[in-house]
């Protein structure tokens, strides 16, 4: 009487692998996407973070803190009441790490990365892309718009 060996052949666990394969690589740029989505999204948040401490400062103060005369920093810390300290500067600039832009909004090609820079223009905050990233981010919003 022969003994029944217990296990998977070599054929049925290379079949198992080959489908894996296949199902990630339809798989993995869909994250890809999904994650610079989030990335991206994480700087429009913080992007209304300040703008809503600039107005909840406005509305304790009666007046905006001194755009003209300042810089990122100084309206780092007179804002820091209302956003706590976490926003790092680099070398005297506000700046973030996007997930991906677009040289056009309805284009496919993606560029992977990079950050954006949050500066102060008449009274606001806006986003300014550095030479890194592109115009447009993945959604087919222009940066400096939103």
């Amino acid at each position: 009487m022969r003994k029944k060996i217990k296990g998977f052949s070599v054929i049925e666990i290379v079949l198992v692998l080959g489908v894996i394969g296949i199902l990630s690589s339809f798989i993995a740029p869909k994250v890809r996407d999904y994650l610079a989505m989030a990335k991206d999204s994480k700087v429009i948040n913080a992007l209304q973070s300040l703008r809503m401490a600039n107005e909840t400062y406005y509305l304790e103060n009666g007046n905006y803190p001194m755009f003209e005369q300042s810089n990122i920093t100084t309206i780092l810390v007179v804002l820091e009441k209302y956003i706590g300290n976490k926003f790092q500067l680099t070398n005297g600039e506000l700046l973030l790490d996007v997930g991906g832009s677009k040289e056009m909004a309805d284009s496919k090609d993606i560029k992977y990365g990079g950050k954006i820079k949050i500066e102060i223009e008449n009274n606001d905050f806006i986003l300014k892309p550095t030479d890194e990233i592109y115009k447009f981010n993945l959604r087919g919003d222009e940066w400096s718009k939103l």
